[in-house]
């Protein structure tokens, strides 16, 4: 892949290991990039991308299949390579069409008798749903939560959980906080630390 083109995927290529074949014990459900996908405002041009990842694209897998995580790490920066070009913008994207899919009926159902507790409670157990190979720490406070991720080397990179940070926030936004908050405290090749700030209309922060 053209390093001008997409700077972002490839810069996150080239810190792993063996590449897109890296750290194959780490995956993720398929619906994660396949909801991406389906929202973006256009879609992918697939000529130019990794065959691998125009596999992906062009081919994709049943939403319940396992795709190796740093493939679909990938295919976000990938979309926010070719599609967004600024970082605010895709982190805007992934918010908005994360909100849209907390408010389709499936979700809404779920989402009307959850609550920020009652979710933080479950965060663990929800995150195994559609991950394996990273390990999720989180305490529950009394004004939210503070937790840490653990991972492979360079398994994300900054931006990719920054858009990960996006989708949680919109979990909690759609379970009644509704300015709930997501904030990346601290960052390694190998940890990330961060925080949900349920209501921080009530703190001042």
């Amino acid at each position: 892949m053209d390093p001008v083109s997409y700077p972002r995927t490839t810069s996150y290529l080239r810190r792993l290991p063996a590449g897109l074949l890296s750290h194959p014990q780490c995956e993720s459900k398929a619906s994660i990039y396949r909801e991406a996908l389906r929202s973006l405002p256009r879609p992918l041009e697939v000529d130019s991308l990794d065959p691998l990842l125009a596999d992906y694209v062009r081919d994709p897998l049943p939403m319940s299949s396992w795709v190796p995580e740093v493939v679909n790490t990938a295919l976000y920066l990938t979309m926010a390579d070719q599609v967004f070009k600024e970082d605010d913008a895709f982190l805007a994207w992934v918010s908005d069409f994360s909100q849209r899919v907390f408010d389709a009926p499936m979700y809404r159902l779920l989402m009307a008798v959850a609550s920020p507790e009652r979710l933080a409670n479950g965060g663990q157990r929800r995150w195994a749903n559609f991950h394996t190979g990273v390990d999720y720490e989180i305490t529950v406070g009394a004004e939210g939560t503070r937790s840490r991720f653990e991972f492979p080397l360079y398994l994300y990179d900054s931006l990719a959980l920054r858009a990960t940070l996006k989708a949680i926030e919109a979990a909690y936004r759609a379970s009644g906080a509704k300015n709930a908050r997501a904030e990346l405290l601290a960052i390694t090749p190998t940890s990330a630390d961060f925080r949900i700030l349920w209501y921080p209309e009530r703190t001042g922060t």
